[in-house]
């Protein structure tokens, strides 16, 4: 007799795996909101003055926070970072280099 082994794979895994664009867009995310979060704790900058420099309301600073937030734009978290005074670089580069 044969013995059949059972697996799994998270369909992040796959996704991961086959670079799907909305998948890696929000990976991208998350990792933004992730370091624009930290940056906020750190920032000597009130929330407030954050919010006022972001020209936004507080419920939209904080769903810009959220990272399970994915409506989103990449655009509004650089911003947010930039008021934060980061600068963020984008690498591109060939695949499998």
């Amino acid at each position: 007799m044969f013995k059949v082994r059972q697996g799994s794979v998270h369909i992040e895994q796959v996704l991961e795996y086959k670079q799907d664009p909305r998948y890696m867009r929000d990976v991208l995310l998350y990792k933004l909101t992730i370091e624009a979060r930290k940056r906020v704790e750190e920032s000597a900058v009130s929330r407030r003055e954050i919010i006022r420099r972001l020209g936004t309301s507080p419920a939209q600073f904080y769903r810009l926070l959220d990272p399970t937030n994915y409506r989103k734009s990449v655009d509004r978290m650089l911003f947010l970072l930039h008021v934060l005074d980061c600068d963020v670089d984008l690498v591109i580069r060939a695949k499998g280099a």
